[in-house]
């Protein structure tokens, strides 16, 4: 059974950018994405662990242990899991003021879900599957979304993978994430995700994966690090492939914070205090990688300079940052007219469409903006409640984490790079892929990674 239990969960891993669903029941017409109901495939594959995870419990004899802090047991004002149980219940006590009661109960659904998932990843690790080969899945994975979206950029158009979730693209299709340069429009990758900017988390997780892999874990079972020219160039041209296909992404959010990790790293390898204590293979590696990305960033920028300096240019008046204040500027005022416990969970739609009924159906959409879309469905207690989740969270990490080891630096870098991106869209809330690596990256924060206890 534990074979077949870790089975599913490395396809579930692989398949977190696969957006294969099947539409359940939509609450307004016309159809808005965000008032209905989806069943995807990682749906199935998630209840399929739930259910393997419970008769394993059952086998073994096993407490029904939700986390490492006894949330159950001990409520205790520093654990996260305490102040996750909370939001969760002002999650269910503002479905009172919902519109749609049955997209509230969905929205629901999906969080325990999510929260079920952040608690499986934490009770799981060694039993089910080892920090090794979930860094090798979510590679391979990384790999085949890079060959997607590569090709998708270079056709300007999809692939008919229609099978795997990808969405009928074209430069012309309305919808589709597009942007001008020198005059001529440009579709944006999206591999099978929903949209660029989701591709471009999962491809940032897969680089943050072998990095991790390459310079901590790329060992033999003596510790020893493995050797081999091969091996090592096969690894580097993977790496090549995947931040190609990053920066074909064209997410100026996701690519600044990428950027900004690579000089944080570099600067904690050479300007460290007590640098001796970062290992000399772990230095030269680092070497390698940066060599290697600063070549790729420098022949893409040469390659493609058009279409990089129109990304770069961001002007005060273009769509995508019009529609950032536009929206969350409705979020605050929900959040002002509901104060305590929001609009409802999931009811940031359908309150936009009360107040402003003559929009045009696209324009309909949740504030880009994580914590505001928050406050304005679970009011500031449930923010509050969340943000005190994710400061135990970070905290737990920092107290317990050794950051002598560059690999703790760059655990934490990589997981506060996600709550930078909250503040900028909305996709690690609203859509299934975003949010499965939302979940997962905040569960393995609050395990007992190689990242928090060794590694150089």
């Amino acid at each position: 059974m534990i074979k077949i239990e870790s089975l599913f969960f490395y396809l579930l891993i692989f398949s977190i950018p696969i957006q294969a669903r099947l539409i359940l029941h939509s609450w307004t017409k016309p159809f808005n994405q965000w008032t209905s109901a989806s069943l995807y495939g990682t749906d199935i594959l998630l209840g399929a662990l739930f259910i393997l995870w419970l008769v394993r419990i059952y086998r073994h004899r096993m407490p029904l242990d939700l986390s490492t802090s006894h949330v159950l047991r001990r409520q205790q004002l520093s654990s996260p899991a305490a102040w996750l149980l909370f939001f969760f219940i002002v999650c269910l006590i503002s479905i009172v003021n919902s519109h749609f009661i049955g997209l509230a109960f969905y929205q629901l659904i999906k969080l325990t879900e999510f929260i079920g998932f952040y608690f499986y990843l934490r009770s799981s690790r060694s039993v089910i599957f080892d920090f090794r080969s979930l860094l090798l899945i979510i590679i391979v994975s990384g790999f085949f979304q890079s060959m997607v979206a590569i090709t998708q950029y270079i056709k300007q158009g999809g692939l008919g993978l229609r099978l795997l979730g990808e969405s009928p693209l074209s430069v012309d299709a309305t919808g589709v994430a597009v942007f001008f340069a020198d005059g001529i429009k440009y579709m944006r990758a999206y591999g099978t995700t929903p949209h660029p900017n989701v591709l471009a988390a999962w491809l940032f997780v897969a680089i943050f994966a072998l990095y991790f892999y390459y310079c901590y874990l790329y060992k033999n079972s003596n510790g020893r690090y493995l050797s081999g020219a091969g091996k090592e160039s096969l690894l580097m041209a993977v790496y090549a492939i995947v931040l190609l296909a990053f920066f074909f992404t064209f997410s100026r959010v996701v690519i600044g914070l990428w950027g900004l990790g690579v000089v944080l790293r570099v600067l904690i390898v050479f300007f460290k205090r007590n640098s001796q204590d970062i290992a000399s293979q772990v230095k030269s590696r680092i070497v390698v990688l940066t060599v290697v990305s600063l070549a790729i960033l420098f022949l893409f920028s040469i390659i493609f300079w058009p279409q990089v300096k129109s990304r770069i240019h961001i002007s005060a008046q273009e769509e995508a940052v019009t529609q950032r204040i536009y929206y969350n500027k409705i979020a605050g005022s929900a959040a002002a007219s509901h104060p305590l416990i929001g609009v409802g969970v999931g009811q940031f739609i359908p309150e936009m469409m009360a107040k402003f009924k003559h929009l045009p159906v696209m324009a309909y959409q949740p504030a880009h903006n994580i914590y505001l879309l928050m406050v304005s469905e679970t009011g500031f207690i449930g923010l509050s409640a969340f943000l005190l989740f994710l400061f135990f969270s970070f905290y737990r990490f920092i107290k317990d984490g050794d950051f002598k080891k560059l690999a703790t630096f760059s655990f934490l870098f990589f997981t506060f790079s996600f709550l930078l991106v909250g503040l900028f869209d909305h996709f690690l809330w609203t859509l299934q892929q975003g949010s499965l690596i939302f979940w997962m990256t905040l569960a393995l924060l609050n395990s007992d990674l190689p990242a928090s206890k060794g590694g150089s």
